[in-house]
């Protein structure tokens, strides 16, 4: 049976204002794809984003100076954010697995919080390694995981409010399991070069409220970037 919106999704309110607050991640992963050239083919790259919703991290991609991709692809269970990235971009192809992926297609591929909503990790791990080219690289963001106290404590008011089941990978895990299956593995902060000072906004919805202003300061270190690269 094909997924529906409120599987994966909290509503389709939350998510559209989910894809307005992602702009700044998705351009803080363009930003770490555009310092890392010269670790990636030099050659026009086919992009995949994984969990690619209706492409706007592909449209980010695609817009970026200095970054020339040649094909886009995605996956995306959803059949209805799927047909928009389809109709955005024509020419590229869109998957709702990624077991659905051809082998060795992708120079780069990109997800934002995707990984958490992935129940078998090691398999994931193993068909990124499958996909992607051996001269390419994967660039996956997640604040979803294991060390993210605010996180483990919405997902359990997630599931109660919305039925979103949602799965805890530890940061140290994702990166053995990438070292496990043939990659070079590299993590840091996804927003590495941002300071200054965080906007404050009471939760409406019975969801996401910080226990303390550490807390609430500290949740953008916990979105991190996982960098995968096969060995060479």
């Amino acid at each position: 049976m094909e997924p529906t919106q409120s599987d994966t999704f909290f509503d389709e309110a939350g998510d559209r204002r989910m894809e307005e607050q992602n702009v700044r991640n998705w351009a803080a992963i363009v930003d770490h794809i555009s310092s890392a050239t010269e670790s990636l083919p030099g050659r026009p790259w086919n992009v995949l984003d994984f969990g690619c919703h209706t492409g706007g991290l592909l449209r980010m991609l695609q817009s970026r100076p200095g970054i020339k991709p040649r094909s886009f692809a995605g996956v995306e269970p959803l059949k209805g954010p799927r047909s928009v990235a389809e109709r955005l971009f024509p020419g590229g192809n869109f998957f709702s697995s990624i077991t659905d992926v051809p082998d060795e297609c992708c120079d780069v591929v990109v997800s934002h919080e995707a990984l958490y909503l992935v129940e078998d990790l090691p398999g994931w791990v193993r068909e990124l390694k499958r996909i992607l080219h051996p001269d390419g690289g994967a660039f996956i963001a997640l604040g979803s995981h294991g060390e993210n106290t605010a996180w483990l404590r919405w997902r359990e008011k997630l599931e109660r409010l919305y039925g979103h089941v949602s799965r805890v990978h530890h940061p140290m895990e994702i990166l053995r399991q990438g070292e496990q299956a043939g990659f070079d593995m590299e993590i840091g902060h996804l927003h590495l070069r941002e300071s200054g000072t965080r906007r404050y906004s009471h939760p409406e919805d019975g969801w996401g409220e910080f226990d303390s202003v550490e807390e609430m300061l500290d949740f953008d270190r916990q979105k991190l970037l996982f960098v995968f690269y096969p060995k060479r």
